[in-house]
C-alpha cells in the first residue's frame, strides 16, 4: 500500500534532538522523576524537539546488580528497586507527561514498569501535546535481566509514532540487533528512533566479551540508522562512584567507575553527528538535523521499499496481546479487552502505516 510521509523524508526544515547521557537517582523513584523533568526542561530549552533517555533511566539500572552479586546480596537492593519502579498509570507519570506538554516537546522515557507485582522494562513515547502516544515493553529481556523482569506484551512490536517531526521510533538495548524485530520496525518507516541503553564500558575490560562492551553497542544503533535509513538517538545512563556503592557493584572486574556512558546521535548515512562524551560524564548530546538526509539514503538503500525481495523473505507478526483469562460472554470480554488496551497505543495494528495528516 502506498505510504505518504507527512513530513516526508525530503523535508529541509531544521530541527534539534537530544540523547541523554545522566546518572540515574538510583532505587528513588521520586528523584528519578523529578531528575527526569530537570532534563526535559534542560534540552527544552536548548531547543530540542524530540528528547531520548536511557534505558530503565528510573529507577535506575538493575541487572548489573544481579550480575555482580549472589541472590543474597543482591536481594534487597532489587527488593527496593521493585518498591521504587513506575507504574504506567500513576501520578509520577503524569507529572512527566505534564513537563512534556508545558515544553511541547516529544519524549522516549525508558523505565522499569510495575504492573501489579510483576516488572517490565518499558518505553513511553510522549507527545509534545502531554499524551502516551506509545507504550511498550522489552520484547525479550538479555542475561540477567530474566532474573528480575517479564517478557513484553505482543503490542511491543508497534513502536513507532507520528509527531510533528517526523515518525519517531523506540527500542531497548539489544533489540538493536534483533533482526525480525528490526524488520517489523523498519517497515513502520521511522524518521528518527531512539536506542535506550544501559550503562556498558571498555571492550575486554575484566575479560568481558566485545559484544557486551560501549563499543560494541554504538556500532548496533549506528547500524540500526543504516539499515533503517534515519536519525539514531543512542542514549544511555551512567555510573558514579557513589552510585556503584549503592547498587553493590563497586570492584566487580568487568565494571569502571565512573563510566558507562556512550551516548552519541547518528545520521540515517551512519555517520556520527555529535562529538565524543566521556563515559563518566552527565551530558546531553544535542544535534540539529533534516529529515532530507534520509531521502539521500535510501535513494540507494530502502531496505523495506525498492531494496528488498519480500516476494522470496519477509516477516510473519502477531501484534495482539492475549489477557490470562477470557470470557464466554461478549459484553465481559468487550470489558476485558478494554482494560488491556488503557493506553490508546498509537503505534497499533491498524494505525502503524502512516498516509499522511487528515
Amino acid at each position: 500500500m502506498p505510504v505518504t510521509l507527512n513530513p516526508s523524508s525530503a523535508d529541509t526544515r531544521k530541527f534539534t534532538v537530544a540523547a541523554i547521557q545522566a546518572e540515574p537517582v538510583w532505587l528513588d523513584l521520586e528523584g528519578g522523576v523529578q531528575k527526569t523533568i530537570n532534563l526535559i526542561n534542560e534540552a527544552a530549552a536548548a531547543g530540542a524537539k524530540v528528547i531520548g533517555f536511557p534505558e530503565i533511566f528510573i529507577p535506575g539500572y538493575p541487572a548489573l546488580t544481579a550480575m555482580a552479586n549472589d541472590v543474597l546480596t543482591a536481594r534487597p537492593v532489587i527488593a527496593e528497586f521493585h518498591a521504587n519502579s513506575l507504574p504506567l498509570h500513576s501520578p509520577e507519570m503524569e507529572r512527566i507527561k505534564a513537563a512534556c506538554k508545558e515544553n511541547a516537546v516529544n519524549v522516549v522515557l525508558g523505565f522499569s514498569e510495575r504492573d501489579g507485582a510483576s516488572l517490565y522494562i518499558a518505553q513511553v513515547t510522549i507527545t509534545q501535546d502531554g499524551n502516551i502516544a506509545n507504550h511498550r515493553r522489552k520484547i525479550k529481556p538479555t542475561y540477567y535481566e530474566k532474573t528480575i523482569f517479564g517478557d513484553g506484551s505482543a503490542q511491543s512490536v508497534y513502536n513507532v509514532v507520528q509527531t510533528p517531526y517526523g515518525r519517531v521510533g523506540s527500542l531497548n538495548c539489544w533489540e538493536q540487533i534483533q533482526p525480525w524485530l528490526k524488520t517489523h520496525f523498519y517497515a513502520q518507516q521511522p524518521q528518527i528512533f531512539v536506542g535506550g541503553w544501559c550503562p556498558a564500558f571498555p571492550p575486554g575490560l575484566g575479560g568481558s566479551a566485545y559484544i557486551n562492551s560501549a563499543e560494541a553497542n554504538s556500532r548496533m544503533s549506528q547500524m540500526v540508522s543504516m539499515e533503517g535509513g534515519c536519525f539514531g538517538l543512542s542514549c544511555c545512563a551512567v555510573v558514579s562512584e557513589a552510585g556503584a556503592e549503592k547498587m553493590k557493584i563497586k570492584g566487580y572486574p568487568l565494571f569502571e567507575f565512573p563510566g558507562g556512558g556512550f551516548a552519541a546521535i547518528y545520521g540515517p548515512d551512519g555517520s556520527t553527528l555529535t562529538a565524543p562524551i566521556d563515559p563518566g560524564e552527565e551530558k546531553i548530546a544535542y544535534a540539529s538535523i533534516s529529515l532530507d538526509k534520509i531521502n539521500e539514503v535510501k535513494l540507494a538503500i530502502d531496505t523495506v521499499g525498492h531494496y528488498s525481495r519480500f516476494d522470496l523473505l519477509r516477516t510473519v507478526v502477531n501484534g495482539k496481546n492475549y489477557s490470562p483469562v477470557s470470557y464466554g460472554l461478549p459484553a465481559l470480554q468487550a470489558y476485558e479487552d478494554e482494560k488491556q488496551n488503557e493506553v490508546n497505543n498509537a503505534a497499533s495494528s491498524a494505525t502503524f502505516v502512516y498516509r499522511g495528516q487528515e
